[in-house]
C-alpha cells in the first residue's frame, strides 16, 4: 500500500529563531589542568585565555572553561542556544513556564547572554550576538556597567604616591549598589596611597570593553564592618582579611565619575556618571 510523502520540514515548520547550541561553558576547579585535558580532547589549543577563562573554537563550536563556575556560580555545564532576539526568546520561555536565573546582559563585543531554568531546574543558556549593531545607548551602558559591578570579582586599582609614582594592582571587591569595598594591607603602596590621596581610579573589563571609575576613598578598620558585611565580602571574593595577621584595612571607594566604551563610536557618550549622579 502506498503512503503519502512526508512533508518536508521547510514546508511545514516556521523559521527557527535559533541557530542551535554553539557555545557550552564548563565550570572547572583547576583551569591549567582542565586546559590540558580539553586541548587533548578537542585537538586544538585555546583560542583565548585569561586567569578567569579559557575558550576553544572547534568544528563551529565554542567550548569555554570557567574557574569555580564564575560569577554565575555554575555547578554543571551550561549549553547556550544562539538566538536572533534574546528578549523575545526570554519572554516566550518565561510565558511557557521557565524562570530567568540570569537576566540578559552584555559580556563584551556586543554579545548578550542570559540563562533560564526549566520547570525541572535544568539551566539553559541563550546568546545573541549584536556585532555591527552600532554604539550602545547610555542607558544600555549603565545596565551593562551595573551588571559588571554586581558580578565581577576583581578590579584594577590605580593610585599614585605623594611624589607622583604610579601604582597599579588588581584587588577583589564587593559592590553594595553605591560603594566598592576592597581590602589591602595598610602599609602596602596601594594602602598608603589610598589613605593619603583619598582618591583612586578603577578599571573593569578588557581593553575593548572598558568601564573606568573615579572615586573618593574612605579608610576603615577591619572591625568597622558588621559581621554580615564582612561575611558577604569573604563569600563573594573567596578572601577574608579578618582572618589574617597582617594589618589590613577596608577601603570604601564611592564613584563620582564613571565612563564606559568599547570602540571609537562609543567615545562620544562614554560618561555615564558625573558628580556622583547617573546621566542615564
Amino acid at each position: 500500500m502506498s503512503s503519502s510523502p512526508t512533508p518536508s520540514a521547510s514546508s511545514t515548520s516556521p523559521a527557527s529563531s535559533t541557530s542551535g547550541i554553539r557555545t557550552v561553558l564548563h565550570p572547572v576547579s583547576d583551569l591549567d589542568k582542565a586546559k590540558g585535558v580539553y586541548a587533548a580532547l578537542l585537538g586544538v589549543a585555546p583560542s583565548n585565555e585569561s586567569p578567569y577563562y579559557a575558550g576553544f573554537e572547534t568544528a563551529g563550536q565554542h567550548v569555554g572553561l570557567v574557574p569555580g563556575g564564575g560569577p554565575q556560580a555554575m555547578t554543571s555545564p551550561v549549553a547556550y542556544w544562539h538566538v536572533t532576539d534574546i528578549g523575545a526568546t526570554l519572554a516566550a520561555a518565561t510565558a511557557a513556564g521557565a524562570t530567568v536565573t540570569e537576566p540578559a546582559h552584555d559580556v563584551g563585543g556586543g554579545r548578550l547572554v542570559a540563562t533560564v531554568a526549566d520547570p525541572d531546574g535544568n539551566v539553559l543558556g541563550v546568546l545573541q550576538d549584536q556585532a555591527g549593531s552600532g554604539p550602545r545607548s547610555r542607558a544600555q551602558r549603565r545596565l551593562d556597567t551595573e551588571h559588571r559591578l554586581a558580578h565581577d570579582v576583581d578590579v584594577w586599582v590605580a593610585t599614585a604616591s605623594a611624589d607622583g609614582a604610579p601604582y597599579l594592582v588588581p584587588l577583589s571587591f564587593d559592590w553594595d549598589g553605591r560603594t566598592l569595598r576592597v581590602a589591602t594591607p595598610a602599609d602596602s603602596p596601594t594602602g598608603r596611597n589610598l589613605a593619603a590621596a583619598g582618591t583612586a581610579r578603577l578599571a573593569l573589563g578588557p581593553t575593548r570593553d572598558v568601564t573606568m571609575i573615579d572615586g573618593t576613598v574612605e579608610v576603615l578598620g577591619l572591625d568597622a564592618l558588621s559581621q554580615e558585611q564582612g561575611d558577604r565580602f569573604a563569600e563573594r571574593t573567596g578572601f577574608d582579611p579578618r582572618t589574617l595577621t597582617t594589618a589590613y584595612r577596608w577601603f570604601h571607594i564611592t564613584p563620582h565619575r564613571i565612563q564606559a566604551w568599547r570602540e571609537e563610536d562609543e567615545l562620544a557618550d562614554r560618561e555615564l556618571m558625573r558628580d556622583g549622579r547617573w546621566l542615564a
